[in-house]
C-alpha cells in the first residue's frame, strides 16, 4: 500500500485578510479545520503544518500534527530559489514548487504528498478520503481538487466550451476543470526528479507526468483571500457545527432540506 503524506502550508504576512493562518474563525485557529480533516481521513501516515514562524509548532502540538520548519530562502518570505516557473530572488515567494521542494527532500520520505491548503477550511474528511484514494488508484503523477464550471467561457474572445453558432443548455456543455488548491498531490519521486531537472519543454514540476482532476463540491473548493469570503466560510462552519439544515419550502407546499 502507497504511503501518503499531508502537508499544510502556512506563513504570517498575508495582506488582503492580514495574518490571516492565526484569525479565529468560530473560535478555531483556521488551519486547525485542515489538521482535523485530513487526520480523520484516515489515508495519511503523517500530517505535517508546513512554516518558516515558529508559533505554527505550538499549534502543531496542540492540534496533533507535526511540524515541518521551511526555511525562509526556500519558499519563504525571503526565497531564494531560481527555476524554471519563477526567480524569488529574495522576495516573498509566490509559487508552492520551492516548498514543496523541500519539503519532499528533507521532511518526509512517503510515496505521495498532498497539499491540503488551510484557507480552505470547508474541505471534508470524505473528499480528502476520495480524493487519496483515486489518486493512488489512477496512478497519477500529479492530482488537484477542481471545481466543475459548465458555461460558455471564452479566451483572448474565442470560445473555449461551446459553439457560437448555436446556443447549448448549460448542462450539456462540457465543463471546465479550474483547479482550487483545495488539496493536490503528488507522487514524491517524480516531483523531485522534474524540479532538479527543471526543463523548460518538459511539463513539471506541479504539473508533471500522468496528471488527474477531481471535481469537489463549490463550498469545499473555497479559499480564503478576501474578508467577504471569510465571512461566508465561517457561516457554513457555523452551519455545520451545530448542524443545521435548510428547510426549503415551495409554493405547493413541499419541503426539501438543501446542501
Amino acid at each position: 500500500m502507497a504511503s501518503v503524506a499531508a502537508m499544510i502550508p502556512v506563513l504570517l504576512g498575508s495582506t488582503r485578510v492580514p495574518d490571516k493562518n492565526i484569525i479565529l474563525v468560530d473560535g478555531r485557529v483556521l488551519c486547525s479545520y485542515s489538521i482535523e480533516a485530513c487526520k480523520a481521513s484516515g489515508v495519511f501516515n503523517e500530517v505535517y503544518l508546513n512554516s518558516e514562524d515558529g508559533v505554527f509548532a505550538e499549534i502543531a502540538k496542540k492540534e496533533g500534527a507535526l511540524f515541518h520548519r521551511r526555511p525562509p530562502q526556500f519558499g519563504g518570505r525571503q526565497c531564494r530559489q531560481k527555476t524554471k516557473s519563477r526567480d524569488c530572488a529574495g522576495n516573498r515567494c509566490v509559487t508552492n514548487e520551492h516548498y514543496l521542494y523541500h519539503f519532499m527532500t528533507t521532511g518526509t520520505d512517503e510515496d505521495y504528498v498532498c497539499q491540503v491548503n488551510a484557507t480552505s477550511p470547508l474541505l471534508k474528511q470524505e473528499t480528502i478520503t476520495a480524493f487519496v484514494e483515486a489518486m493512488i488508484k489512477g496512478d497519477y503523477d500529479s492530482f488537484f481538487a477542481t471545481e466543475e464550471v459548465r458555461a460558455e467561457s471564452f479566451y483572448n474572445g474565442e470560445p473555449v466550451t461551446h459553439s457560437c453558432k448555436y446556443k447549448q443548455p448549460s448542462d450539456e456543455i462540457d465543463p471546465l476543470h479550474v483547479v482550487c488548491w483545495s488539496i493536490a498531490g503528488w507522487k514524491r519521486e517524480s516531483y523531485i526528479a522534474s524540479y532538479e531537472e527543471d526543463d523548460i519543454d518538459k511539463d513539471g514540476p506541479v504539473f508533471v507526468g500522468k496528471r488527474g482532476v477531481f471535481p469537489i463540491d463549490e463550498r469545499e473548493a473555497l479559499d480564503i483571500d478576501t474578508w467577504p469570503t471569510l465571512g461566508v466560510i465561517e457561516k457554513y462552519l457555523i452551519a455545520r457545527r451545530t448542524e443545521e439544515s435548510r428547510e426549503w419550502t415551495y409554493i405547493d407546499g413541499r419541503i426539501i432540506i438543501g446542501g
